[in-house]
């Protein structure tokens, strides 16, 4: 990997979208064909049995596994995000979490220029599995 390709943080003011924003989530690395997340656990997550909702999951890793697909940050600040969309999302749940903070991993496992393959794993702050699964994402040229 070279010094340009390392993974970055990446600052809460980067172009996040509004629902980024309302979830919560931090982007903690990304570079092309891997990223990192983290998210709280909070209340509003929770499913009625008090366990976390799938669908926050589900949420997570869909995202992580976008940042993992489109690339990294561009590298001009002017220039527009990768630009993408999710073709289809698997996802085995092995656990739950309560409180913490949950870690969504995802790495870029294959694919082409257009099309992109991507395992991701998402556990909470033990390390503790909570859903593993893989994707395939369409990804647009970026403009800039």
């Amino acid at each position: 990997m070279s010094e340009g390709d390392a993974p970055v943080a990446v600052r809460p003011t980067d172009r996040h979208s509004a629902f980024h924003r309302l979830i919560g989530w931090e982007v903690v690395e990304w570079s092309d064909g891997h990223a990192v997340m983290l998210c709280p656990v909070r209340e509003e997550f929770m499913n009625r049995g008090g366990g976390l909702h799938g669908g926050l999951v589900a949420t997570l890793m869909d995202s992580a596994g976008g940042y993992a697909a489109l690339g990294g940050p561009p590298k001009d600040p002017d220039a527009v995000d990768g630009r993408g969309v999710t073709l289809s999302l698997t996802v085995n749940y092995l656990g739950t979490a309560r409180e913490g903070t949950l870690k969504v991993t995802a790495t870029r496992t294959g694919g082409g220029k257009s099309v992109a393959f991507v395992t991701i794993r998402c556990e909470d702050d033990k390390g503790n599995p909570i859903a593993e699964g893989v994707g395939t994402f369409r990804r647009f040229q970026r403009e800039g």
